[in-house]
This record gives C-alpha cells, sequence and structure tokens, in this order.
C-alpha cells in the first residue's frame, strides 16, 4: 500500500507540475496586460489568481515529501507545524480562504455600488473562522477534520462565487455589447471553475474516509477546473479588457 501511495502521489505531482506551468504562463500574461493597462480590477485578479497559483504549488511541495519519503523525525517543532500543515493542504486552503474574501471584494466593485453591511460583516466573520479553522483546528492524521476544513472552504466558496456566477449569467444575458457579454461570460466561468475545486477535492476526501487512497477522477476535475477559471476570466475579461 506505501508503495501504491507513493506511485498515486507521483502521478499527481506530474499533473500538479501541468497545472502550475500553465498558471504561470497565464500570471505572466495576466501581468503584462496590467503593466500596459493599470487597470485596478485586473491587479486584483490577478492577486486572487496568484493566491491559487501558491495553494497548487503548496499541494505539489506535498507529493513531492511523500514521493521522496520525506523525514520529519529531525524537525524543530516550528518547522514541523509548517509542514504537516502543508503536506496535509491547510496551507493551501489558507491561502484559498485569502483568495474568496479577495473575490468578494472583486464582486462588490464589479457588480455593487457599495458593501451591504450585513454581508460584509457574514463573509468576514465565516472568512475568519475558516482561516483560523484550517491552520489552527488540525490533527495529523485525523481525515474526518480534513473533510470538515474541505467543506468549511467550499461553504465559503458557494457564499461568494454562486451569486458571482448568477449576476456573471445575468449580466452576460442583459448586455448586448458583444466585449461585455464576453467579459461576464469569462467571469461565470472563473466562478464555476473555482467551485468546481473544493468540490472536487471535498468528494475525493470522502473516497479517502470510505477506504480509497485518493487521488480519484475528482481530484484531477478541481484543479483542472481551476486552470479552466483562470483562463476564462483571462480571455473573457482581462484580455479584452485591457487591450482598448
Amino acid at each position: 500500500m506505501v508503495e501504491e501511495q507513493i506511485f498515486l502521489n507521483f502521478i499527481g505531482m506530474i499533473f500538479e507540475t501541468i497545472i502550475i506551468i500553465l498558471s504561470l504562463i497565464i500570471l505572466v500574461l495576466i501581468l503584462l496586460k496590467y503593466r500596459s493597462k493599470r487597470h485596478k480590477l485586473t491587479l486584483l485578479l490577478f492577486a486572487i489568481f496568484l493566491l491559487y497559483f501558491f495553494a497548487i504549488v503548496f499541494s505539489w511541495i506535498s507529493k513531492i515529501l511523500v514521493v521522496i519519503d520525506f523525514n520529519y523525525s529531525l524537525l524543530d517543532p516550528f518547522s514541523l507545524w509548517f509542514l504537516y500543515r502543508l503536506s496535509d493542504f491547510r496551507l493551501s486552503e489558507f491561502l484559498v480562504t485569502i483568495a474568496i474574501a479577495l473575490s468578494y471584494m472583486l464582486k462588490v466593485r464589479l457588480f455593487h455600488d457599495d458593501y451591504n453591511l450585513r454581508h460584509k460583516y457574514v463573509v468576514i466573520g465565516y472568512g475568519a473562522f475558516t482561516a483560523f479553522y484550517t491552520l489552527i483546528l488540525y490533527e495529523r492524521g485525523n481525515t474526518f477534520l480534513d473533510i470538515i476544513a474541505f467543506f468549511a472552504v467550499f461553504a465559503y466558496m458557494l457564499m461568494i462565487y454562486l451569486p458571482f456566477l448568477l449576476r456573471s449569467i445575468e449580466f452576460y444575458r442583459n448586455v448586448g455589447q458583444k466585449e461585455f457579454k464576453m467579459g461576464f461570460l469569462g467571469l461565470a466561468v472563473m466562478s464555476l471553475g473555482f467551485i468546481l475545486i473544493f468540490l472536487g477535492f471535498a468528494i475525493d476526501r470522502i473516497f479517502i474516509l470510505l477506504g480509497s487512497l485518493g487521488f480519484t477522477f475528482f481530484y484531477f476535475m478541481a484543479w483542472s477546473s481551476g486552470i479552466i477559471g483562470i483562463f476564462g476570466a483571462y480571455m473573457g475579461y482581462i484580455r479584452p479588457k485591457t487591450s482598448k
């Protein structure tokens, strides 16, 4: 079983290497677009995508640690604290939580005149709880706690990206200009892609809880959906928006 686990992590490492390369290319393109036009929402999207990028990188490093059979026993307490959370996806979840909070700011700037105070406090409060849970409420090897963490982040995603998706679709249907239609379509693809990331990971974790070694179809669907979401936002919103 140990050898099979190492092999599966090796496959995951190769897959995530491809995702990292594709993400890096898109990030460079976004940064070049921002530098040419200095559009503030492009910078905000870049920050969101950069957090997702580092979440993928941390996940990739966790696969490497398994493949090389890394020895944790000689580490100091802080390094152990950090690497355990990195290897169990908790640091990636923390970065994604911050990215979701920034996505809420993006949603307000795109679709609203100002913040709804009640919604704002709910978003901040639940985001703070999720960030605290992902980093602090942790026990090595406790899959049940990990599943709760996944679903906590997934619920935060739904709280922000589902309204984001619906508003993007609404604006896509109502605007007449092709450039704006493509922009809102790109944002809809981004929202759906990000929702599917943690839906996929949560389902994969459930299979692990039921005895699977993980790396099911839903694991590969998760990061694939993420890169499709980033690419959709770039092609639909960022590239046309900054090409004016």
